[in-house]
């Protein structure tokens, strides 16, 4: 009978595997950690960029087809002042063809309230755009109004300026931006 000789692993080889084994696992927890900070940063900019971006584009939507700036307007029994944060516009209503249905107007306030900024917007009858109170961005940081004449009645551009900030962790990712918005179907003076 011949016996054969198995051989096992030593205890020198067994603590290089486990020895190895930590370090990749050390690595790939690092890689995950890196990985999931980034994410989380790219995530807050495309919070605050967006929202800056899409507040933006609604007020430029509002302020290019709108008659005039007005001085105050009374939404649904809540009176809204034209000024350094808020922004009153009277539109001329638009039926479904996409025309102007003559003397009637759609009304349009943006306002911010802590870090929220909306768009509360009342139609006119026979109007196609959408009523009623929208949030456009949750991350505001500052917003203000500047027109170019003192008298509402002569306004014919509004300088929207809007900040935008979002955290993660300790950190800050801010977004600013301004535009002048000039106001296209000015009436004309009498």
């Amino acid at each position: 009978m011949t016996y054969r000789l198995t051989r096992g692993f030593t205890l020198i080889e067994t603590f290089i595997v486990i020895a190895m084994s930590v370090v990749a696992l050390a690595a790939l927890a690092n890689l995950f950690i890196m990985f999931n900070t980034s994410y989380g940063y790219q995530q807050a900019f495309i919070a605050s960029a967006g929202s800056a971006s899409s507040a933006m584009n609604a007020l430029e939507a509002s302020v290019l087809p709108a008659d005039q700036v007005l001085a105050s307007h009374s939404f649904n029994g809540t009176t809204y002042s034209s000024g350094a944060a808020t922004l009153v516009l009277e539109l001329p209503s638009i039926d479904s063809s996409g025309n102007v249905i003559t003397g009637v107007y759609d009304y349009i306030v943006f306002y911010a309230s802590a870090t929220n900024l909306y768009r509360l917007t009342v139609i006119g009858t026979g109007s196609v755009r959408s009523a009623g109170l929208k949030l456009l961005s949750a991350t505001l940081s500052s917003l203000s109004f500047t027109y170019d004449n003192a008298d509402f009645t002569k306004v014919t551009s509004v300088t929207a300026d809007l900040e935008t900030q979002a955290q993660f962790k300790q950190q800050t990712v801010e977004s600013h931006l301004a535009e002048r918005l000039y106001l296209r179907n000015l009436q004309p003076l009498p």
